[in-house]
């Protein structure tokens, strides 16, 4: 953290501005109007509301693999050197979601760029990546289906920006931007919430495959997405 800040001193150069507090009193009020326009965008834009159903379910499913997977992978690991590993493995899958989102443009030209299409294709594969995981009771198995799952999360994430940013104008952007960022927590939570109680009763491979299960309510969104963007002019 103190390399970080040394950094964005240095390197990050801004001219002071003065402080308006009447400004920043009328943002924070405009808050709720701003969630409602966007709602209403979302609503009377049939992709963008589906685009955001299915994100919101993709949360709900991926989220509580990220949070959970620690407590899972602990036990398949001798005490002496299980916290060590368990850093690696959260460094390695960072660096694999990055991996993937690199190389997310490559297949989406497998599918000719059309976005829809590699987000199904990315939905399904974690689908099934996701119930291989829950099935996995070796560390070595678990490992390498774990980082395959974060290189699939990275695929995913460049083809649904892609088709929000296609369907608003350049001064709906960062309004829409941050709506899919609520609806994701809000999914993200829920998710976390239901994977919990059930990883309680039934064990957490019966979590994360109720998850999958979700994941293919997002597959089934992200086909019907496919259909729309179709019907569009030059979709």
């Amino acid at each position: 953290m103190l390399g970080v800040f040394i950094f964005t001193a240095c390197a990050i150069k801004e001219e002071p501005r003065p402080l308006n507090f009447v400004a920043l009193k009328e943002g924070v009020a405009k808050v709720p109007l701003v969630i409602k326009d966007a709602g209403l965008l979302a609503l009377r834009h049939p992709v963008l509301s589906v685009l955001l159903a299915a994100l919101a379910f993709f949360l709900m499913a991926t989220n509580p693999v990220e949070v959970i997977w620690p407590t899972h992978a602990k036990p398949m690991l001798e005490d002496g050197y299980a916290n060590t590993i368990i850093g690696v493995l959260f460094a390695t899958y960072f660096f694999s979601i990055a991996f993937g989102a690199f190389l997310s443009p490559h297949i989406s030209r497998i599918f000719k760029r059309r976005h829809a299409m590699t987000l199904a294709a990315a939905f399904a594969c974690l689908m099934g990546i996701q119930i291989a995981l829950a099935l996995q009771g070796a560390i070595v198995g678990f490992v390498l289906v774990f980082i395959l799952y974060a290189v699939a999360l990275g695929v995913a994430e460049t083809p649904a920006s892609s088709i929000l940013h296609s369907c608003v104008a350049d001064r709906q952007r960062s309004t829409m931007l941050s709506l899919r960022s609520l609806i994701q927590q809000l999914g993200a939570a829920l998710g976390l919430i239901l994977a919990g109680a059930i990883a309680d009763i039934y064990g957490t491979p019966m979590a994360w495959l109720v998850g999958a299960a979700l994941l293919g309510a997002a597959v089934i969104l992200t086909v019907v997405l496919i259909i729309r963007l179709g019907r569009e002019p030059g979709g």
